[in-house]
């Protein structure tokens, strides 16, 4: 995937956080990407947006 489709898809993900949706992780999931594009678009939104944190599954 291109680099400005990772950043369109990245910036759409966080409209939806910002809209409600908590889960950053399914709403990525819920674009059916490849997980080296999935991995891609959740690094450009974790270093655009560090305030939106994955959430962390306890053991």
């Amino acid at each position: 995937m291109k680099d400005f489709q990772i950043r369109v898809i990245a910036r759409a993900c966080i409209t939806r956080c910002d809209q409600g949706e908590s889960d950053i992780q399914a709403v990525v999931g819920s674009y059916n990407l490849p997980k080296g594009d999935s991995d891609q678009v959740l690094a450009y939104v974790y270093s655009t947006r560090p305030d939106i944190e994955p959430k962390q599954v306890e053991a």
